[in-house]
């Protein structure tokens, strides 16, 4: 006798279900997949735009912020244009996609960075980082904010600037807005500066050789070679070999015044303005055939002396045209007006100007000291600015408060014994009648609001 078994339609419909539930969760699993992989192209895609549109928006900074040094910078020639104009023509170099149009919309002059001698200097205030007043510098960068917290900076303002972007072809279009925070810094600032000479000389290829117990807690600035077989301290993934050695843009700033800012300090034309302020009250011409009195200054044929408690002139100008000068400074013993020093050796081959300090100096001046060889008796203390052109030589042992710069690629360290102090009293001192390089931070408004 045969028995059929009673249970397979069940189990057959069960099956079915089973096929049907799998088919389901897979077809579930498989969209599940299509809008991840979706939403990972779409976001991949969004970075990619905002990347584009980031990198776009900080080459457009960088050319408000060249265009601004290319008419405010301390430098030996400005520009003439307009701030519109010097945007325009840089926005012209800049290559685009055949669809897009990138047009400046809107734009602030640049006020002028007036210095002594040849303007009247803008007030000055300490540096604050987190401050309403004076403006704080939290946020204007790293390398902008260790520049001009080193003392008392004139605030020129913060200037806006609105780029038009549009595409033809994909419609993305937006605004960007760029700001340019604008500070003028008096150069003695900076406690020591070893500068080079672009155009009229050459960039230092290494920080110069420091003696112990140079410049210890003070600000020193040295802007050399990026090439890591020239300068240990470069970033090697910032120089490419086989082409012009160019420092990288951040650096922009340190150019304005370990560079461009000094070849106009010893150009002629600033060494000439300074011997005009001098006047007749103030200049001793060695080749002249009549010395007007100037106070403080007294000459034997070609020695002279200059008593810093008794100089009246803002600016005193000893011109050497023989290079026979020989020339004694004596400090003075209480403070004062602070004035400038110029020392003008035109004989260039023929000799250097003899300089010599001696005695203790507590008013603050300014000496520039060109194609002279200087000489410190008695180790004294001195508070001032100490300018050497890149001829000047140094020897002695001085304790110095304030400024010192010298010519990198001429270091006169290795026969001057000098001991550098940060002076705050001293820069304040020197602010009104020292050059002032223009620092320029660019920002930007946030490309989603």
């Amino acid at each position: 006798m045969k028995t059929r078994f009673q249970g397979g339609r069940g189990e057959r419909g069960m099956a079915s279900v089973a096929v049907i539930v799998f088919a389901g969760v897979a077809m579930m699993v498989l969209v599940a997949n299509y809008e991840l992989n979706f939403a990972a192209t779409t976001t991949g895609d969004a970075f990619d735009s905002f990347n584009s549109q980031m990198v776009e928006k900080n080459g457009v900074a960088q050319i408000v912020k060249e265009s601004i040094l290319a008419l405010r910078e301390t430098a030996v020639v400005n520009s003439g244009n307009t701030i519109d104009t010097e945007i325009q023509n840089r926005l012209g170099s800049m290559t685009f996609p055949s669809d897009v149009t990138l047009a400046l919309g809107s734009w602030t002059a640049v006020p002028a960075n007036p210095y002594y001698p040849l303007g009247s200097p803008l007030p000055t205030a300490p540096a604050a980082y987190f401050s309403s007043s004076p403006r704080g510098l939290a946020g204007m960068g790293a390398l902008l904010t260790s520049l001009a917290m080193q003392g008392p900076v004139a605030d020129l303002g913060r200037l806006t600037y609105t780029f038009n972007r549009s595409s033809s072809t994909s419609g993305d279009s937006r605004t960007y807005t760029i700001y340019a925070d604008l500070f003028s810094m008096p150069l003695t600032n900076l406690d020591v500066v070893a500068y080079g000479l672009p155009a009229s000389g050459t960039i230092p290829l290494t920080a110069p050789s420091v003696p112990s117990g140079f410049a210890s807690g003070v600000s020193t600035l040295v802007v050399s070679s990026n090439n890591p077989a020239n300068d240990p301290t470069a970033y090697p993934d910032l120089y490419a070999s086989g082409t012009i050695e160019t420092l990288p843009y951040q650096y922009r700033n340190q150019m304005s015044c370990a560079w461009n800012a000094y070849e106009m300090v010893w150009s002629a034309n600033y060494q000439d303005a300074l011997t005009s302020a001098a006047g007749l009250a103030g200049t001793y011409d060695l080749a002249a055939a009549v010395h007007p009195p100037v106070a403080g200054l007294t000459a034997a044929g070609s020695a002279i002396t200059i008593d810093c408690s008794q100089v009246t002139s803002p600016v005193v100008a000893v011109i050497d045209e023989a290079g026979t000068g020989n020339i004694t400074i004596l400090g003075s013993p209480s403070g004062g007006a602070p004035f400038v020093l110029v020392v003008r050796n035109l004989a260039a081959a023929l000799g250097q100007t003899a300089v010599t300090f001696s005695g203790n100096n507590n008013r603050p001046a300014i000496y520039y000291l060109e194609n002279s060889n200087v000489t410190f008796a008695g180790g004294p203390q001195i508070q001032g600015g100490l300018f050497f052109d890149p001829t000047t030589t140094g020897t002695g042992s001085v304790t110095w408060f304030g400024h010192f710069s010298f010519y990198g690629p001429a270091s006169p360290l290795a026969t001057l014994g000098i001991a550098v102090n940060d002076a705050p009293a001293v820069k304040t001192a020197l602010a009104d009648i020292a050059p002032r390089v223009l620092l320029v931070s660019t920002s930007s408004a946030p490309l989603i609001q």
